[in-house]
């Protein structure tokens, strides 16, 4: 009985930081989205914020939009960072903890940081577009298109993709490899029925680590193309507006987060069904 105790109050520091920077500014999300606080101070209940929120046309295509340039990153991230973490998972062990801590290095750097740096490079008169336009592929400047904003989200969000997957490769029992190839298998047997399923749990992972903050950043749009408008920088724009409530609380921003919190929920939950429907077949399929 004092074990359990001395444990719960050991969770306590926990509970609390859980409880005063997650649940309450989620309730106070939620409080602001269905209810306006009057000049007079009373409080009335309303959902014309949260219909306003999913029936506005600027709002619906925001968030289209900003599904779709996360959807697109995503999976360039996923394409680019399996066969990077694959073979960064194969290397004898110096040189990949080298190369792990060069994947680290960008992460320990600040993020608006980092978007200011690749801003530099992608202007009319950056490296990466000097020479790309050497090359003939374009013409004017990256910067201000819907390419530079999913260029951005690659370059931010990529190790967030390599990580997870190079460290469930790791964690595959090269018995397991070397029995296949006893048995006949060939290469592309063996990362078809043990490779990719045993290291699918990292890439469930990397899909959500990717996909939530790409869909949810404006940092990005905002530096690299201000042109257009994605659900992050829509979100901003009304905060930093005027407030249309008493207390200078922007319901219409709270609407458009609640909005946004629920299809991230939805989509988290699709991802941990596929982890989990993994881990019950033994993480083979």
């Amino acid at each position: 009985m004092s074990k359990r105790i001395n444990n719960a109050l050991k969770c306590i520091p926990v509970y609390l930081w859980l409880i005063v920077f997650t649940v309450v500014p989620l309730l106070m999300v939620f409080f602001y989205a269905i209810f306006e606080v009057k000049d007079d101070g009373g409080i009335r209940f309303t959902l014309d914020f949260l219909k306003d929120a999913v029936t506005n046309g600027q709002y619906l295509d925001a968030m289209l939009r900003s599904l779709e340039y996360a959807l697109i990153s995503t999976l360039v991230c996923l394409v680019l960072g399996y066969p990077l973490a694959y073979i960064l998972a194969h290397m004898e062990e110096r040189k990949r903890n080298f190369i792990s801590v060069l994947f680290l290095l960008p992460m320990w750097m600040n993020f608006l940081i980092r978007t200011y740096a690749l801003s530099s490079l992608i202007n009319e008169q950056g490296v990466i577009t000097k020479f790309l336009q050497w090359l003939g592929v374009i013409e004017g400047s990256i910067t201000g298109t819907e390419a530079a904003i999913v260029i951005g989200m690659v370059y931010n969000f990529l190790p967030f993709m390599i990580l997870p997957v190079y460290t469930s490769m790791l964690k595959i029992d090269n018995r397991l490899i070397e029995a296949a190839r006893d048995l006949g298998s060939n290469s592309f047997i063996v990362f078809k029925k043990i490779i990719l399923p045993l290291s699918l749990p990292g890439v469930i992972s990397g899909i959500t680590m990717v996909f939530v903050p790409c869909i949810t950043t404006f940092v990005i749009p905002q530096l690299l193309n201000n042109k257009v408008w994605t659900i992050g920088s829509l979100i901003e724009f009304q905060i930093n507006g005027n407030a249309n409530s008493a207390g200078g609380v922007n319901n219409t921003a709270a609407a458009i987060s609640f909005i946004l919190m629920i299809i991230v929920f939805i989509c988290m939950s699709i991802f941990s069904k596929f982890d989990s429907d993994g881990a019950e077949n033994g993480g083979l399929m």
